[in-house]
């Protein structure tokens, strides 16, 4: 098998970006577009709070409780931990809240509340304000 200057160039090339990207791989990332002006910081740089600038849906995972999906309110306040984890939201709609064997509807324009223990156990709440 002849191996082309041409070919042999694309595989080193190939290898070269897959060695770069094992070595260093980029950061999860998220995209929560906020009011101009309405967003406030941890002095770690992470963001604490900020007024949506349109509906998102916030999909929170714990290995005990399995996955929710909250849909935020646009033009409400959404906060995170200093960590980024999510922490609350006023909702958009109607939401299922399922807690072990329960559930509990969550009305729109009430805020979920979502906490995660040291242990990783998580609770979610849902109050008027």
């Amino acid at each position: 098998m002849k191996l082309s200057l041409q070919s042999f160039a694309f595989l080193t090339y190939s290898l070269g970006l897959f060695t770069i990207n094992f070595a260093f791989p980029l950061p999860a990332q998220a995209a929560i577009e906020c009011e101009a002006g309405d967003m406030i910081y941890y002095p770690n740089g992470s963001l604490l709070t900020c007024i949506l600038a349109q509906n998102i849906t916030v999909q929170v995972s714990s290995y005990r409780s399995g996955t929710s999906n909250f849909p935020c309110q646009r033009r409400k306040y959404i906060s995170f931990g200093e960590k980024g984890q999510f922490q609350s939201c006023q909702l958009a709609n109607d939401t299922q809240i399922r807690t072990g064997n329960s559930v509990e509807t969550c009305p729109a324009e009430y805020r979920i509340y979502v906490s995660t223990s040291d242990e990783a156990n998580q609770s979610l709440t849902c109050r008027q304000y």
